[in-house]
């Protein structure tokens, strides 16, 4: 399991090594605020890094379990987790992305096992019209508003 850990670690590398090349031919930063080029290049770079951190942490540490399917108990989560994803992607021009980023917030802090109403309130509002403040006001990036915000 852990050279298979380790090929998935090079392929994710490679992969971002050879998408942030491309990126890197897109204008970065333009006179209206970040490029076409900004969000995919922080992206590779990421991808890079957590690829880094994979490679490095199998190559380190003991032999991992054999099975690579998840225990049955965990398998309720990782669902919910896809079918909210799901529910972005088919709400997303509908209800814009305030509102489907608050639902995806609060479904996805319920659902991970958090039932503290303060905690769930601000991952919710902070996600949802915390996300919107930042790319929309300062980055100057439009976001699906939907028949239900602004």
């Amino acid at each position: 399991m852990r050279r298979a850990q380790q090929i998935a670690g090079l392929a994710f590398l490679a992969l971002a090594l050879f998408l942030g090349w491309h990126a890197t031919r897109l204008s970065y930063y333009s006179t209206l605020g970040p490029g076409p080029g900004f969000f995919p290049l922080w992206l590779c770079g990421i991808l890079a890094v957590l690829a880094l951190v994979v490679l490095v942490g199998t190559s380190r540490a003991a032999e991992a379990p054999q099975s690579f399917w998840p225990e049955r108990e965990a398998w309720a989560p990782i669902l919910a987790v896809i079918g909210g994803l799901i529910f972005v992607v088919l709400a997303m021009r509908s209800l814009g992305y305030v509102v489907t980023m608050l639902v995806f917030y609060l479904w996805l802090v319920v659902t991970l096992g958090n039932r503290n109403p303060l905690i769930i309130g601000v991952v919710a509002l902070a996600g949802g019209l915390g996300t919107y403040a930042v790319f929309s006001r300062y980055l100057k990036q439009a976001l699906p508003t939907g028949t239900l915000w602004m």
